[in-house]
């Protein structure tokens, strides 16, 4: 048998520091004008922030409308100009350390579609 850590669900803090990221990532994806031409052209969705347990690290999770094809091009381009950007970001928040912000495609949406495809066709055999 093997031996699995418990998952532990993240502190208040956690979720208030990634609440608050992620509200100031979206305006800054509205307001900022930025040299990546993908991300003046794309309209960005962040999905959720997961911030480590020592605060030093943070999971950006982002979706675009109407640009499947060059995911990994947005990804590398938000990674890139948010490193510079990370700083104003998180001057209000009163930590001791900035988090380091790692962009990930949130892909659930697609997944949960397949699982309803699945689910419909099962149903619809055994009938």
């Amino acid at each position: 048998m093997m031996n699995k850590k418990p998952l532990l669900k993240p502190s208040n803090r956690q979720l208030r520091v990634g609440e608050n990221i992620r509200k100031a990532i979206s305006y800054k994806l509205q307001q900022y004008n930025f040299k990546e031409i993908i991300l003046n052209n794309v309209t960005v969705l962040v999905t959720e922030v997961r911030v480590a347990p020592d605060l030093a690290s943070a999971k950006v999770y982002v979706t675009s409308l109407g640009a499947k094809d060059n995911s990994e091009d947005l990804i590398s381009a938000l990674n890139s100009e948010f490193k510079k950007l990370i700083g104003p970001i998180t001057r209000g928040m009163k930590l001791k350390k900035t988090p380091k912000l790692r962009f990930v495609l949130d892909d659930s949406y697609e997944k949960q579609m397949y699982i309803d495809k699945l689910i419909k066709t099962a149903k619809s055999a055994s009938r």
